[in-house]
């Protein structure tokens, strides 16, 4: 593989730095930094990432690998992938879900009215959605959920419940997969519904996790909707959610990147003590692993970009690269607590916190990472099926 960027993609990036210069030297988002991962904002900080992301929407940097059609520049998957890793290195706002996952999704498989409905509002910031996949009893096994979509006449009723749902309370349509065949029916039974959270019926109320920032539960009490609203055909919604996920494990936008840099900044800097802790070899053996560490994920993932500028869905590449990332996850912040002794334990914006904290918060979430968008077990089993061929186990 040939691994040098071609000169356009240099000129692409070098205007895109260029850009986000200007953006910092007008007073835009002047003061970047890590504050946690953006589920964990607060409401004023969500705004003002809100208000990032709209600016470089308004201006044509969201989504430029979609057709110019639909907004975007035409521009390589490799090209997203370069501004994406820019907007990481620099500890901007990452791109929204829908930029990265729903909205490639609806350009593959949705309808002409839902291009035309979604798609702008999309790159512009307008909309911005939450995924409405995991119930009480159908968190790993999907396949399990219950939450039910009845046809009336040209409308959905859903009825049912969500749970662990991440920015209900910011977002403004939710990627709703549901039951419309049998109770029994499993994965040939399920369809996928774009409902818009201010639909009557719909109640969200908040759940605080163990690394203290907020998800949320959402009720669904006689929600109608339009049935042009649901994505592909009527219980063969499993294949839409399987293409949703593997652009979801992508890490394309993973915020480790940013994550890793600050890490580096703490080692190589001079602390208060007059102390570098970079000058001890086993931190800066343990920089040295970690640095090798993310360049593969980066790997993986510009592997991915690779695939998607050509057209391909990243199935198997999408879970081996979700396995690599989700560890490295544990990996970074288990190193970083580790060499920052008692100080890594200070809480998020706590004085005297290295980081503001936010490795210590990121410690306490870096378990979510092993089963969120999908378990590492169940990565390691379409890996095995689908990538190496092997049977199913049938004990």
């Amino acid at each position: 593989m040939d691994f040098a960027l071609r000169q356009e993609d240099r000129n692409l990036l070098d205007e895109f730095r260029a850009y986000l210069d200007g953006l910092v030297e007008e007073g835009f988002y002047a003061n970047p930094g890590l504050v946690g991962p953006d589920h964990a904002m607060g409401a004023a900080e969500n705004e003002e990432r809100k208000a990032f992301l709209a600016r470089l929407g308004a201006d044509g940097w969201l989504g430029i690998s979609w057709p110019v059609e639909y907004g975007g520049r035409a521009a390589t998957g490799i090209q997203q992938w370069l501004l994406l890793d820019e907007l990481n290195r620099r500890q901007f706002p990452s791109m929204m879900l829908g930029v990265l996952m729903i909205g490639p999704t609806i350009l593959r498989i949705g309808s002409d009215a839902q291009k035309r409905d979604y798609l702008p509002g999309l790159l512009s910031g307008e909309h911005e959605f939450c995924l409405g996949y995991t119930e009480p009893g159908a968190g790993t096994d999907l396949a399990n959920l219950q939450t039910r979509a009845v046809r009336d006449g040209d409308d959905y009723v859903i009825n049912g419940q969500k749970i662990y749902t991440t920015a209900a309370q910011y977002a403004t349509h939710v990627w709703l997969c549901v039951r419309t065949g049998a109770p029994d029916s499993r994965h040939a039974g399920i369809s996928v519904i774009i409902v818009p959270l201010d639909t009557p019926g719909i109640t969200v109320r908040p759940l605080i996790t163990g690394a203290d920032y907020r998800v949320n539960e959402v009720f669904y009490d006689n929600v109608r909707v339009p049935a042009t609203n649901r994505v592909g055909e009527e219980n063969e919604g499993w294949k839409v959610v399987a293409m949703a996920l593997d652009f979801e494990r992508t890490p394309t936008a993973n915020r480790l990147v940013r994550e890793f840099g600050e890490l580096l900044h703490w080692a190589t800097a001079v602390n208060a003590d007059g102390v570098r802790p970079a000058d001890d070899p086993l931190v800066r053996a343990n920089i040295g692993k970690l640095s090798a560490r993310m360049e593969v994920m980066r790997m993986f993932s510009l592997r991915i970009a690779g695939m998607v500028a050509n057209g391909q869905v990243p199935n198997v590449e999408g879970s081996m690269a979700k396995i690599w990332s989700s560890d490295f996850g544990q990996q970074l912040t288990d190193a970083a607590i580790s060499m920052m002794g008692r100080e890594g334990v200070i809480g998020l914006g706590e004085p005297d916190a290295p980081l503001d904290g936010v490795m210590e918060l990121t410690y306490r979430e870096s378990t979510v990472f092993r089963f969120a968008a999908g378990t590492n077990e169940v990565q390691r089993d379409i890996i095995a099926q689908r990538g190496l061929g092997l049977p199913k186990n049938r004990r």
